[in-house]
């Protein structure tokens, strides 16, 4: 395989991963508050061995990881009084059984049986010592501040856990719209929470179709490349066996 074919290759190997990850934001297009991903490239330094049909070093491109756009998702009314957004920068805190504390934006909580307060995947939200957080479901209707304080009849009785990291870029998914920190600290709570309303998801719908169009159009250009040099080494082969 030339230097050529080897190029359509690894770019078509790039491309894989771009649609995939494009496919993966139109995805999640609709859930609360997802961050949308965008793949890193870089131009690999080693230049490959010089080939007779290819007298110039032929750069190749590689993907180098994931990026995350953490910019704010569009916040909704609904209502409900155990839906919180987060406007500005920050996370709750949630607990998973196998990973201990993780982090999410996606505040579209309820009440389980037993009254405690979970994600809709049934994690525990926990509170800022990092407790599950429990109501009354016959209860007063809770009333939830900016700074995750809840007040019920006038009196604080807990605080929802959110909090803030100084590295984003740090953080990393894990599944199910949740974050790992990384192994970096958490840092005061910048941002403000906003009860009866949830965060959508920043997936911008047209921008990624568009995206995948571009993409599928410049896989089948790459794919043609090692068509067309498979093609040209057959034929090659031919003439040589009837020499």
């Amino acid at each position: 395989m030339d230097n050529l074919q080897l190029l359509g290759v690894q770019t078509q190997r790039v491309l894989q991963r771009r649609l995939e990850t494009a496919a993966n934001n139109l995805a999640n297009v609709s859930t609360f508050g997802f961050k949308a991903d965008a793949l890193l490239t870089e131009m690999d330094a080693r230049a490959p061995a010089r080939s007779a049909d290819a007298p110039r070093d032929v750069r190749f491109v590689r993907d180098i990881g994931l990026t995350r756009d953490f910019s704010q998702g569009a916040i909704t009314r609904t209502g409900e009084a155990f839906d919180v957004a987060i406007q500005g920068d920050g996370f709750f805190m949630v607990s998973d059984p196998q990973q201990g504390t993780l982090f999410t934006r996606d505040g579209s909580f309820r009440l389980d049986a037993a009254g405690q307060l979970v994600t809709k995947d049934g994690r525990n939200v926990l509170n800022s010592g990092g407790a599950p957080i429990v109501f009354d479901p016959q209860g007063e209707r809770p009333i939830i501040g900016a700074d995750g304080s809840i007040m019920i009849a006038g009196t604080e009785v807990g605080r929802i856990g959110l909090t803030s990291f100084a590295n984003l870029a740090a953080l990393e998914k894990v599944g199910d719209n949740l974050f790992s920190p990384g192994g970096q600290p958490q840092t005061t709570f910048e941002g403000a929470a906003v009860q009866g309303a949830v965060e959508g998801s920043n997936v911008n719908a047209v921008i990624e179709l568009t995206r995948v169009i571009e993409i599928s159009r410049a896989y089948e250009s790459a794919a043609r490349v090692v068509r067309n040099g498979d093609d040209l080494r057959q034929r090659t082969l031919e003439r040589l066996a009837r020499a």
